[in-house]
């Protein structure tokens, strides 16, 4: 045996030995997380905790000296916790389907592969799972950092009780599936709206001809391709391709490279403070001279950094409007109770929709 080979046999007995241990740790980990799991049904709490989640992710970071890098480290972890859940109790998270649809995609980078996705046929529906105990959790979209607001997700909440328990931002990558690799040969284009407006620049270079039709979803727009096969494409996501047995005509479409999706989860718990949270409210106030100023100065009294803000009709009288706000801190914290309790005096109406830890939009 050459002085390489017994290096190559050397390094295989030490990565084999590690496995050994690296497995018994895990299989030790998840009979913790079951005792965690019976304590936690005891008293009735959520078995998906985005703070814990979250203190976990920053120890092993800080733990970590390389030399793999922290968003491999999480990925591994985000398995590990995803079986650990299973073990506790299994979750059953639905999200806007079918299968292959980028919300589909969002509940597996968040929750890990060992939760029990199910699929909704729209936003409203997830809603409803969630508030009829259906499912434990939702994962819906609200907004795209190139076309905006989800609105039908925003207008859910004025009409149900259900909280933000958590946010999750995605990278969107938008591709053209479908048979037809000719261009000049499709006829017919199929996808959800907002995702047709991602790659607008692109379809009207490249397919300026086609008529348009829109669907619920990414994945649903994949599935009808499949289905008709000729003279039509779908504005899909790889995964679909890969679900639907559809080739890949053309890859990352979307006019602007960093496009991005924020998804809520959605349940009927409040996540505690980790002291890096974001509050969501609405409102709505006044039709008279100073009425929005005054519900916003407060924010300002309290150096409080507003993430978004964003107006939606009420639907009640024309031109009335409901606001959406995001801003830093959670609705425990001493300077957030004050500012709301400012808001409840120059608003007619509000809801706060909940307080969260902050996720990074960078993933």
């Amino acid at each position: 045996m050459s002085d390489l080979d017994q290096k190559l046999k050397t390094f295989r007995d030490q990565i084999d030995s590690l496995d050994q241990e690296i497995v018994k740790a895990i299989q030790n980990r998840a009979e913790f997380a079951s005792k965690i799991g019976e304590i936690k049904r005891e008293r009735n709490e959520p078995v998906f905790r985005p703070d814990r989640e979250k203190e976990v992710y920053e120890k092993i970071k800080s733990l970590s000296a390389g030399p793999l890098p922290d968003k491999v480290l999480i990925a591994i972890y985000r398995e590990i916790m995803s079986g650990s859940i299973s073990v506790e109790k299994g979750l059953e998270v639905g999200y806007l389907g079918p299968a292959g649809s980028f919300s589909n995609q969002a509940v597996r980078a968040r929750f890990g592969a060992s939760i029990n996705a199910l699929e909704f046929n729209s936003i409203p529906d997830v809603f409803r799972a969630v508030e009829t105990d259906k499912i434990d959790y939702g994962v819906v979209p609200v907004e795209n950092s190139s076309e905006g607001l989800v609105n039908s997700t925003l207008d859910q909440f004025l009409i149900s009780d259900l909280l933000i328990y958590s946010e999750h931002y995605l990278r969107i990558s938008i591709s053209l599936l479908g048979f037809e690799h000719d261009l000049s040969k499709i006829k017919t284009l199929y996808g959800i709206k907002i995702a047709n407006s991602q790659c607008k620049n692109w379809l009207a270079a490249n397919l300026p001809h086609v008529e348009i039709v829109e669907t619920s979803s990414t994945a649903k727009a994949a599935q009808i391709v499949a289905e008709k096969k000729e003279g039509c494409a779908a504005i899909a996501s790889l995964i679909a391709a890969e679900i639907y047995g559809l080739s890949l005509i053309r890859e990352s479409i979307e006019d602007l490279a960093d496009n991005t999706t924020r998804f809520l989860i959605i349940g009927k718990n409040q996540c505690p403070p980790t002291g890096n949270d974001k509050t969501s409210v609405v409102f709505s106030c006044p039709d008279k001279p100073g009425a929005l100023y005054r519900v916003l100065k407060p924010f300002f009294d309290h150096q409080l950094n507003l993430t978004k803000i964003e107006s939606r009709p009420t639907r009640r009288n024309s031109w009335e409007y409901n606001f959406f706000i995001d801003f830093h801190g959670h609705q425990k914290d001493e300077s957030i109770q004050a500012v709301l309790s400012g808001l409840k005096e120059n608003t007619i109406f509000l809801r706060v929709l909940g307080s969260y830890p902050m996720s990074p939009q960078i993933l």
